[in-house]
Formats: C-alpha cells, sequence, structure tokens
C-alpha cells in the first residue's frame, strides 16, 4: 500500500526560508535530515509498505523504513548550530493516504526596532546594524539557560538612552558590598552596561580598585570592570574563562588606550553582532567584528578576547 507525505516550508512572511536545518521523524524515527536551500517546491516522501516494512524514498534516493502500522506520527522539528531542536509541525498520516505539511518557521523576529521585553523562546532571528555601510541585516541564534538570560536581558534595553555617553548613571547595587557608583555625564558607560545586565540577573560581578585610590591605603575607591580589565586574559579569572572564539552570551572586549576609556565591551549575541552601550544608546550592530567582516574604517577596532561565564552550559 503506498502513502505519501508532502512537505513544504515557509518563514514568516510565508517565503521559503533558506539555509535551515531541519528533521522529519515518522514513528519518532529520523527519515530526513536537511538544508532547506530557498526551494519552494514541496518535498515529497513515499512511502510503500509491504508485509513487515514500509520502505520511504525521495525521489530516487532511498531513506530509512518503518515497521508497518495503520497510522504514523510525523513531526517536523528545526534544528539549530549547537543541536538544539523544535518542533514545526505535527501529524498523523493514515495508510494509504496523502499527507500535506506546510511547516512555518519557529524563528522569532527580533526587528531592528525592537525595544523592551524579548519574548522568551529558543530560536531568534535578531536584525543589527552594519553601521559602517548603513545596512540592516538578519542573524538566526540559538539562545539557551544563562546566555539565553544574559542575551534577553541585554536585548530588551535595546535603543534604551540609559547609558548614554551625556547622562548620568548610577549603577545597580553591588549584591555582596551593596554599593552603587555613579557614572557621571560625559563618561563612556559600555562597561556598567555589561555590569547593570548581568547584576539585573544575578550574577555577580567582581568589583575592582580604580584610581589613585589604589595608591592610598584605606582609601578604597572600587567600581565595575571596566574595558581594558574585560580584555586582561589575567584579570576576572574566578568567574570567567578566557575564551578565543565567541559563543551567545559571551562577553567580547578590547582594550585600547583612549583619552576617556579603555576600550569596549559588549554582549556577543552571535559571531559578527554585538549588544553594547554605544555613544547614544544601546545598540545592535557588527561593532568589535568590523575589520574581520571587511565592514571597518580607520579607528575601528575588532575583539580580542571573550570572556564565558563559568557557571553556563556552552550550546
Amino acid at each position: 500500500m503506498k502513502s505519501e507525505i508532502k512537505l513544504i516550508f515557509k518563514d514568516f512572511l510565508m517565503q521559503p526560508p533558506k539555509g535551515v536545518k531541519f528533521q522529519l521523524l515518522v514513528d519518532a524515527l529520523v527519515i530526513d535530515d536537511n538544508i532547506i536551500q530557498n526551494d519552494d517546491k514541496p518535498r515529497i516522501y513515499s512511502l510503500i509498505s509491504d508485509k513487515e516494512q514500509t520502505a520511504i524514498t525521495l525521489g530516487t534516493k532511498k531513506l530509512p523504513s518503518i515497521k508497518n502500522r495503520h497510522s504514523h506520527e510525523v513531526i517536523v522539528q528545526i534544528v539549530g548550530a549547537s543541536g538544539a531542536t523544535k518542533a514545526m509541525h505535527t501529524a498523523t498520516l493514515t495508510e494509504g493516504k496523502s499527507l500535506s505539511i506546510v511547516a512555518v518557521s519557529p524563528w522569532v523576529k527580533v526587528p531592528l526596532s525592537t525595544s523592551g521585553a524579548v519574548s522568551n523562546d529558543t530560536f531568534y532571528e535578531v536584525e543589527y546594524g552594519v553601521k559602517r555601510r548603513n545596512e540592516t541585516r538578519t542573524v538566526k541564534v540559538v539562545i539557551q539557560d544563562m546566555p539565553r538570560r544574559i542575551l534577553m536581558a541585554a536585548l530588551s534595553y535595546r535603543g534604551s538612552t540609559t547609558w548614554a555617553y551625556g547622562k548620568s548613571k548610577e549603577s545597580l547595587p553591588h549584591p555582596t558590598i551593596n554599593k552603587t557608583v555613579t557614572f557621571a555625564a560625559e563618561t563612556n558607560k559600555c562597561n556598567l552596561f555589561v555590569y547593570d545586565v548581568l547584576t539585573s540577573i544575578g550574577i555577580n560581578v567582581a568589583w575592582i580598585e580604580h584610581g589613585r585610590s589604589k595608591f592610598l591605603p584605606g582609601m578604597m575607591k572600587v567600581s565595575p570592570p571596566v574595558a581594558g580589565e574585560w580584555a586582561d586574559d589575567e584579570r576576572l579569572l574566578a568567574t570567567w574563562k578566557v575564551e578565543r572564539s565567541p559563543l551567545p552570551g559571551d562577553i567580547g572586549a578590547y582594550a585600547v588606550t583612549y583619552s576617556n576609556a579603555s576600550g569596549h565591551v559588549g554582549f556577543v549575541l552571535t559571531h559578527g553582532v554585538c549588544i553594547s552601550a554605544g555613544r547614544e544608546k544601546v545598540e545592535v550592530n557588527d561593532v568589535g567584528f568590523r575589520n574581520a567582516a571587511g565592514n571597518a574604517i580607520r579607528g575601528d577596532h575588532d575583539f580580542t578576547i571573550f570572556r564565558r561565564y563559568k557557571h553556563s552550559t556552552p550550546r
């Protein structure tokens, strides 16, 4: 007896998506493990049963066989680069019948204009700015566990001017010493943004002694790590690993001696995309990756180090 599954993929605009890895499961067995290549033609699977087994083919390609049943559970799931999966569609195929499936991508769209809380999901398609080319691009990323908490908190401030150069900003209280520090107006606050985001989700960031006070016994002035200290592979090692290749949720940093800053620091959304406090607002763009991507102008620097929270589980 012959049965058939017709499978077609659409994105949130009902267009064929590109580069999305998926799996087709029949009765919990992976039948097809492939990548969608911007093709709007349906994938047609033929199922032909004999006495004990049902053979499955896709065109001329033989796929794994399954045991004969009067009906079969069919699942289409998306697969992230880390191997994380999410079901897109579940249906029942009755023996001898044809089943048509339109699987709509579960990627949650996060537009460039988004501000405020981001939905609590796993698969995201985030718009970001390529500043030197005045372009907007999108990137797909799977975010889980502690990296998810870090990035969802950071993304919720996208577009915020709270950490702007021209404004003063008091830090969140340090969870151990219960003190705050105020960054004056006309100061860079990329490191304060990193500290505030991490503190808001319960990560204890060690404060470091800064300024002339470190040479005066009894005069202790501590504050959140600056960008140059995040970029120092001998600092903050009790809680933060040193990595050279980024994963979502890592902190990217570089050290450069400016008159009013020690470099730049921000959160890595994925390779090539950063969430950080710029001069005017919190932005999602390509800062820290421009030289490698060929989008840099004179004075741009790439991240030289990535710091990973030791209690994160890389995905």
